[in-house]
């Protein structure tokens, strides 16, 4: 999946597979309104080193992060949060 100028999208992705990476796709999850889609996030240099300003901050394996390509190389990378959506059976609430 690549990101185009303008475009925003929120992932989870791990720690191991950004460092390992300078160019090239990696794994991340993508969530599409609230469900989850396993996709191969096309990474370029100034991707991952965005990506990687972020966990150099945290000590997490993993993060949701919202990135926004706002130039050819210009990317915005920041915490979110993301809602899933679950049907449940039967819930019940005592």
């Amino acid at each position: 999946m690549k990101i185009e100028v303008g475009q925003r999208f929120d992932f989870e992705v791990d720690r191991e597979d950004v460092m390992a990476v300078d160019k090239g796709p990696i794994i991340a999850t993508w969530y599409h309104l609230g469900n989850p889609i396993y996709v191969e996030l096309s990474m370029t240099k100034s991707l991952a080193e965005e990506i990687r300003a972020h966990f150099y901050n945290t000590r997490s394996r993993t993060a949701l992060l919202s990135i926004a390509r706002i130039s050819k190389t210009k990317y915005v990378v920041s915490p979110t949060v993301v809602l899933i959506n679950r049907k449940t059976k039967d819930l019940k609430i005592k």
